[in-house]
């Protein structure tokens, strides 16, 4: 526990959720989906076998079969599959996303583990979609958990691009960053977004 000003504040954690191979070519299927189109990607997903969200209130959308949620209110598919954040304060007071089925979390975990989560899961993709098409990185800047320099690696599919980036996670003042897999438009004659504007790519 820390003591002083930053007394009730626990530890960081860093949970993540894998992209296993399945998953990582069911979420490269979808890229190719027009998301304009709710319906139409609502039944994929329902196709794949995934369920209504059960597992976080206030969020609408769907639940891997490994534990992730998808959420719907976004303009396109949004995965978060790791968080980095520290446990206390008037946030976060237990370690709530270590608890979530198919997660687990690892306390005194900092920035080494968080990026090692991100760039497990570019490795995953490039797997099966070569090296990515757009990898940058921000300029370094301090936020509540500490000094950061986010990675976003990107494939163009089609009027789609499929983005691994990291982010603040919305609902924490900035107690919580998190990793996501994303998928918007993205014309087929359009540039990448630059690094530092990859942020507001993934949370129009």
């Amino acid at each position: 526990m820390v003591e002083g000003a930053d007394a009730g504040i626990d530890d960081d954690y860093v949970a993540g959720c894998p992209i296993t191979p399945e998953l990582a070519r069911q979420i490269a299927d979808l890229a190719d989906l027009p998301w304009s189109d709710g319906k139409v990607t609502d039944g994929a997903m329902r196709a794949l076998g995934w369920r209504d969200n059960d597992v976080i209130e206030t969020i609408n959308g769907f639940v891997t079969g490994q534990g992730h949620v998808v959420y719907s209110d976004h303009d396109g598919f949004y995965m978060p599959f790791c968080h980095y954040y520290w446990v206390g304060g008037e946030v976060w007071t237990t370690d709530e996303w270590g608890a979530l089925p198919g997660w687990s979390s690892q306390k005194g975990a900092g920035r080494e583990e968080f990026d090692g989560h991100v760039d497990a899961a570019v490795d995953r993709f490039a797997e099966l979609l070569g090296p990515p098409q757009c990898d940058v990185r921000t300029e370094g800047r301090a936020t509540a958990i500490g000094p950061y320099s986010w990675r976003y690696a990107a494939w163009r599919r089609g009027g789609n691009a499929l983005v691994i980036g990291q982010v603040p996670e919305g609902f924490s003042l900035y107690q919580d960053e998190e990793a996501v897999v994303y998928i918007g438009a993205l014309a087929e004659d359009a540039p990448f977004p630059e690094a530092a504007e990859f942020r507001d790519f993934l949370a129009p």
